[in-house]
């Protein structure tokens, strides 16, 4: 080791140590000097609450820091992994196991049961998991939103589809933004009925119940979304859902913040319609300034992983801190536009062999996000309400209520979304309604509101008890019951010329597996083999059902397109990653092709222009020949 080098190291070495001693020499002046004043004033209990506790030799740790959080992490993604694969087969989604989870936990803290324990005449100390329990019932809710918030909206538009977004963004945002104004201002009429029939909420006024309203209409649709793609429904169904639930979160937080500040009298002059639109706008203006940086970054990085994924989840957190605490306008759609710029020009300036890994990383991420958030959720809900016995009453009114809001508002756009993009069929709109579910967004908003002191402290109580009973419910009753309505719908049933096809290939699968047993029983090694317990693992032979083609005669050809289209898409990607084809040209043949796609095959593949369209010869060339 060259001398400079371990000079350094014993440098550091001596002057970390001399810290080390000259902090605990701090720390035990500190304690004389507070126990002698707690016993000048005669406050010895004081001055035994401020010793440390000793260990089982009588001796004082050192150790004085608050590890509550992190058991309740470890816990939790422990609770996270066991109901993901004990339970894989219950009929609750993921997350609201996960909820009713954090509700018992949070049930059984309250009611002391995490106490002092006797086992087998043993007496073991529970309550560093009442501790832990009890911090993640206190959360602070802008922790929920700066930590959970970027990995769950910058992961959801990051895997979009983003020709199918665009497609479905007209509707996407008929909802989020029209959608939401009628939504809250007919559920702040619930309210307000509620109260001039003299039922409850006699200290609510115009402005809390447009609170609530914005509060109680941000949806999070992780469950149904998760469903469909487990269930096969259509891509264009899951990218309205979660596409409307991306826009709609940013939304509801900005009407939330400009409404919240004029309650607390914190509002600036500006008019509100304006100050909503320079939140909006800003937000979004803040994720392609960022993206764009980071794509210029990233496109200089040539297959590093770890460089190309820190830039990236730091972009992410770095985008809704600077719009939300700095400029103060809308984080969530900052990482929207970020999501989708990444998921389009970023997609092909991320190396080829990091691609793959980053969608893995950013899934396993947002499972580990959702995973804490809903144990959260159940916690909190379970540590914090307070309700009396017609609490519940109103909490049924408000439960039925936000559905009939929800049907009016599908109702009254419906002629315009049916033919905005790719359209909106009444089977999808009866998914739309139902599958709105209320999630942690809405609740960590009602946390804050709760944590206002400005607001009356019997509003603050309601306000919080009705917003996690009805995430509870809806979680509880809508996402369990939304897989029994795909199927009645028939939305998660095979066409019916992809299942001739599927029909086909096992006939085929099973004839080909025929034939070469039959060859292999000649073979004078593998002849005297149990042929009969082979054949137990052959293909079953299929029914001879009829199948009836929906779309015609010519149902086989649309499907064969279909699928001789995905693979051309495929095989342009393919080339993309071996670096046979460029960025932009892979952008360009991609997005040719997912145009033809929607067509749904009734193109011909001899009358495609697009191959034509995009190889032209520049200007300048021509000129230079």
């Amino acid at each position: 080791m060259k001398k400079p080098i371990r000079y350094l190291l014993m440098l550091l070495i001596l002057s970390i140590g001399y810290s080390q001693n000259y902090v605990i020499a701090q720390e035990h002046e500190e304690e004389k000097t507070e126990t002698t004043i707690h016993q000048e004033h005669g406050d010895t209990e004081k001055a035994i609450q401020h010793e440390d506790h000793p260990d089982e030799h009588g001796e004082k740790s050192s150790h004085g820091g608050d590890m509550s959080p992190l058991f309740f992490l470890i816990i939790a993604l422990l609770i996270g992994a066991g109901t993901r694969h004990f339970l894989k087969k219950s009929p609750l989604p993921y997350t609201v196991s996960l909820l009713l989870i954090g509700l018992i936990l949070g049930a059984l803290t309250r009611l002391g049961y995490f106490g002092e324990w006797h086992i087998l005449g043993l007496k073991l100390n529970a309550s560093f998991l009442s501790d832990s329990v009890n911090w993640a019932g206190k959360i602070d809710p802008h922790l929920i939103l700066y930590i959970f918030l970027p990995t769950l909206i910058f992961e959801a538009a990051f895997a979009m589809d983003v020709h199918t977004f665009k497609k479905s963004a007209a509707n996407a945002f008929i909802l989020a933004v029209p959608g939401i104004i009628v939504a809250l201002i007919l559920t702040a009429l619930i309210v307000l009925g509620i109260k001039a029939l003299g039922i409850g909420l006699t200290t609510w006024t115009w402005s809390i119940a447009l609170l609530f309203g914005t509060v109680i209409s941000a949806t999070d649709p992780v469950a149904v979304v998760s469903l469909l793609k487990e269930l096969g429904a259509s891509k264009k169904l899951g990218t309205l859902v979660e596409g409307e639930s991306m826009l709609n979160d940013g939304t509801a937080i900005v009407i939330f913040m400009v409404l919240l500040l004029g309650i607390t009298g914190t509002a600036s002059d500006a008019s509100p319609i304006v100050e909503f639109f320079r939140v909006a706008v800003g937000g979004t203006l803040v994720g392609l300034v960022v993206g764009y940086i980071i794509i210029a970054w990233v496109k200089k990085v040539f297959n590093d992983a770890l460089v190309e994924i820190t830039v990236i989840v730091a972009a992410a957190y770095m985008t809704f801190y600077i719009a939300e605490h700095f400029l103060h306008v809308s984080g969530v759609l900052g990482l929207v536009s970020l999501g989708l710029l990444m998921a389009s020009v970023g997609r092909t300036r991320i190396s080829p062999e990091v691609e793959h890994f980053l969608h893995e990383f950013w899934e396993l991420f947002a499972f580990i996000a959702n995973t804490l958030i809903f144990l959260i959720v159940g916690v909190v809900i379970s540590n914090n309400i307070v309700f009396t016995a017609n609490d519940f009453i109103i909490l049924l009114i408000l439960y039925v209520g936000i559905h009939v809001v929800r049907a009016i508002v599908i109702t009254l756009f419906f002629p315009v979304m049916k033919k905005a993009g790719y359209g909106l069929s009444r089977k999808n709109a009866y998914v739309l309604w139902w599958g709105a579910l209320r999630g942690a967004i809405g609740l960590a908003l009602a946390l804050i509101v709760a944590g206002e002191e400005s607001i009356n402290s019997q509003i603050r109580d309601q306000f919080l008890f009705y917003t996690a009973g009805i995430v509870t419910l809806t979680l509880v009753v809508n996402a369990t019951t939304i897989k029994a309505l795909l199927n009645m719908l028939g939305l998660t049933r095979i066409p019916p010329a992809k299942q001739k096809m599927i029909l086909n290939s096992r006939n085929y699968l099973r004839s080909a597996s025929e034939n070469s047993m039959e060859k292999l029983k000649n073979d004078r090694f593998l002849g005297r083999a149990n042929w009969e317990s082979v054949e137990l693992y052959l293909q079953e032979q299929p029914d001879n059902v009829e199948i009836i083609l929906e779309e015609g005669k010519f149902a086989n050809l649309y499907e064969a397109r279909r699928r001789v289209l995905e693979k051309e898409k495929s095989s342009y990607w393919n080339q993309f990653k071996e670096g046979l084809l460029g960025p932009i040209a892979v952008r360009n043949l991609t997005d040719a092709i997912n145009e033809i796609i929607d067509s749904e095959g009734k193109i011909s593949l001899s009358d495609r222009k697009d191959l034509e369209q995009l190889w032209h010869t520049p200007k300048f060339l021509t000129k230079l020949q």
